[in-house]
């Protein structure tokens, strides 16, 4: 309704005194109804952004009984420059000379005279001097961009590019036959990209992590909204809701378990590891390289391809850290990934925490399980699922729906007893 007419209601009235309430001022005067009426409002707090108001009343622009209204903005906008990051082209790698470099290597005088930590520290720093020598490095600047849409990929599209502004210079047939020739190429190395990247061989998981990011670059969308909230607190910048993250996650945590027991392992050889370096060059080369690294920086694919070649100073560093009993800092820690689980994804108590954690600590860690199943094997009720080779929730499950059907089918003999 007009604000302006004295016939207003109680409730019209309130409506517009709230305008004053909040500090905000009406720009539309006149009426943009047919009828007569002001039913369409431009607000603002401040008078100087908003200028050169119109209601157009002879507009025909649209079938409606509203008129359209005009009017301009006076604000300075930026644009978000997208970040960008440096990654390895492992598709230029020189593999062959790597390994060969990583085999030269004395690692013994580097590693076996050293504390654990210092040894680690070395064993980078020579990793990655190596590593950034034979693997160029390229610069990501979007987020949403194809993840097969590679340099092949640019090149081809700028030569159809370049074909078909010749062709508009001069539709010639010699310069048509190259517009067309050019375009088949790029429809063809495109398709062939993206089959390369959706059907890869090293990740046997059915639906692939590849498979996701082509999905996210279709999308794009963030994974993260503008604004989430934690018990009334809202953040927008990248920082503040990491923070807000990290304050949800440590509360979900208990406290750290003390244990007072005394243990003397000093002539104990039962436990002894041999750390073989076939084992553990088998163990890298079985890698998913599409998994996610740790916070040491060392890609799947660097493990995987330099397999036997780091294999020898892997087994040096996990020995040494065993018999030492002191583990390296990178590989306590963890890249921490929230992961919408239910609810609103403003809200941060919708997330849970997935740690992505070395994948070296992670090929030490499954040589521990693997000595400590051997010796504890025959301790082990074959009733036990977790944590155990070919066994899960799904075989556990499979035994005790079992053992109901045949209750069922059998009562007067057989009864399944469930505590829950």
């Amino acid at each position: 309704e007009d604000h302006n007419h004295s016939n207003l209601t109680r409730i019209d009235r309130m409506f517009v005194d709230s305008f004053s309430e909040l500090g905000l001022k009406q720009f539309v005067s006149v009426p943009t109804h047919i009828k007569g009426r002001t039913l369409d409002i431009v607000l603002s707090n401040d008078d100087s952004l908003i200028s050169d108001v119109i209601v157009d009343s002879s507009s025909n622009i649209c079938k409606s009984d509203h008129f359209p209204i005009y009017f301009k903005v006076k604000i300075a906008t930026k644009n978000r420059n997208q970040a960008k990051r440096k990654i390895w082209n492992f598709k230029k790698a020189n593999w062959d000379q790597l390994n060969q470099d990583l085999l030269r290597i004395p690692w013994e005088y580097i590693i076996d005279s050293r504390d654990c930590e210092s040894a680690w520290t070395n064993f980078k720093t020579l990793l990655f001097a190596l590593v950034d020598k034979h693997i160029p490095k390229i610069t990501v600047k979007s987020n949403f961009n194809a993840p097969w849409f590679d340099s092949e990929c640019f090149d081809a599209y700028r030569k159809k590019e370049r074909a078909h502004k010749r062709f508009k210079e001069n539709s010639s047939l010699a310069n048509e036959l190259k517009r067309d020739i050019t375009r088949k190429e790029f429809r063809n190395i495109c398709s062939e990209k993206m089959r390369e990247n959706l059907y890869n061989s090293d990740d046997p998981a059915l639906i692939t992590k590849k498979f996701w990011s082509h999905v996210k670059s279709n999308s794009k969308n963030s994974r993260l909204p503008e604004c989430m909230h934690l018990d009334g607190v809202y953040r927008t910048q990248p920082v503040e809701k990491a923070n807000l993250f990290n304050e949800f996650f440590f509360q979900q945590f208990s406290t750290a378990s003390k244990y007072d027991v005394s243990i003397d392992w000093s002539n104990d050889n039962f436990f002894d590891i041999d750390f073989d370096c076939i084992k553990i060059g088998n163990l890298l080369s079985a890698i998913n390289s599409n998994k996610a690294f740790g916070p040491d920086g060392i890609h799947g694919k660097i493990l995987k391809n330099c397999a036997f070649s780091l294999a020898s100073p892997l087994s040096m560093l996990f020995r040494l850290s065993y018999n030492s009993g002191y583990v390296p800092k990178d590989w306590r820690l963890a890249n921490v990934v929230p992961i919408h689980k239910k609810g609103s994804k403003e809200g941060v108590e919708n997330y849970r925490p997935i740690s992505l954690t070395s994948l070296v600590m992670k090929t030490f860690e499954r040589i521990i399980k693997d000595e400590l199943l051997i010796r504890v094997n025959h301790l082990l009720d074959e009733r036990q699922h977790g944590f155990l080779r070919e066994k899960s929730c799904a075989t556990n499950m499979v035994g005790f729906v079992d053992n109901i059907v045949v209750s069922l089918n059998d009562s007067k003999t057989l009864s399944t007893d469930v505590v829950y």
